[in-house]
Parts: structure tokens; sequence; C-alpha cells
């Protein structure tokens, strides 16, 4: 059994780097699914972004139940790894796919509690941010894996895509896939319709969108 005793801050330094290893450990297979930037479709080189309030730091901090840099803590090494891997799953409730332009973006806007601020001034700052920043679209998905979904888009060739807008409504319709090949990019695909791309979905008050795949 491995045990660190010490302060936040020295955990931090210590742990930091082999946290950094574990997120990339378990976020290779997710981004190799996704296979795009989930904000922008792009299909470069792509990097793991933890979404705004779980962050690697806001986990520590929640698994430590402090986030005071010189509060005193001891913890089993082992166990706080099986805890921040846990806090992880499942993949996309944690983590967003992104190109590094998009990710610099995203990251942009989170207001770390370091630079001196108030909570009000933080949210403030944070909602202010946030509106700089072109926002992603929530896409998820039945079945919820990419390569799940993909596997039974490709057997079956139909899913129904349902788009929800803020007044409530709710629109269905139907994803005749027959030109949907295993290397297709399905998140590229359902980005590139124009209601869905960047400023056009804003405008016609869509919300999200679930695709489910037609047994």
């Amino acid at each position: 059994m491995t045990e660190f005793k010490g302060t936040v801050k020295a955990l931090k330094r210590y742990l930091g780097p082999f946290l950094r290893v574990t997120v990339q450990q378990i976020t290779k297979k997710h981004k190799a699914g996704i296979g795009a930037c989930e904000h922008c479709g792009t299909d470069g080189i792509l990097e793991a972004a933890h979404r705004h309030g779980r962050t690697r730091t806001d986990i520590i901090n929640m698994l430590l139940g402090t986030s005071e840099q010189d509060a005193l803590v001891h913890i089993n090494i082992e166990e706080f790894e099986e805890a921040f891997r846990c806090e992880h799953e499942p993949v996309e409730k944690a983590i967003l796919v992104l190109c590094k332009e998009c990710h610099s973006k995203y990251d942009a806007n989170v207001v770390e509690s370091t630079n001196g601020k108030t909570e009000k001034d933080s949210a403030t700052n944070s909602r202010s941010s946030t509106e700089k920043f072109n926002e992603i679209l929530p896409i998820s998905l039945a079945p919820s894996h990419p390569v799940e979904f993909k596997a039974r888009l490709l057997e079956s060739r139909e899913a129904v895509i349902e788009v929800y807008y803020s007044n409530g409504n709710v629109d269905q319709k139907t994803w005749n896939a027959h030109r949907f090949i295993e290397t297709s990019n399905i998140f590229g695909n359902l980005r590139s319709r124009p209601e869905f791309r960047q400023g056009r979905w804003q405008e016609m008050g869509i919300v999200k969108v679930h695709v489910r795949v037609l047994d």
C-alpha cells in the first residue's frame, strides 16, 4: 500500500503528471471512437478536454474534500487513483473530444480559483468568457458509445434524429445512412448539417440533439 502525507499543493505537484497520463489512458479509445472534434467537426489531431466544472483539479479537490493548498491530507494512492478513474465514467460525461484550437478556447474560459477573485467574480467572468466561446451543441447517441453506434448504423442504415428546442418542441427526422461507410465521421456528419452548424442552431433555438439507431 502506497500512502501520501502532506499538503494538497504537494500532492498535486506529485500526482499531477501521473493523473495526466491516467486521463490519456482513459480517453484514448474514446477519442478514436469519436473521430472528430465535437465542436468544429475537424478530424485532425484530437485532444481530451475535461468539461467545465469537471477539470482534473476539480476532481482532485472533490476527492480530497478540500481545495485549500496548505491543507494536510493523508491518502492511499492506489485507492485515490481508482476513485479518480471512476469519476471519468462514463467518459462522455467528463470529457469532450476537441481539436487543439477548440481545446485552447474551451480551457481559456475556465476561471481558476487561484486568480484571487471571489466566487461571485469568478461566476460572472465565467459566464462572460463562455459567451465569447462558440458553444458546443450537445449531441448524444443511442447506443451511447460511438463505436457501437457506428456498427449498428452500418447494419441498419437508418436512425432517428430527435431535435429539442428551447420552447419545449421536439422534432424527429429520419437519417437515411445508406451512404455512410466505415470511415465516415459520426459527429462530423451530423454537425455538417445546415441546421446544426455553428450559429445556426442557436438562432433556431435548438438546445440538444439525440440520435438513435433503428433496428
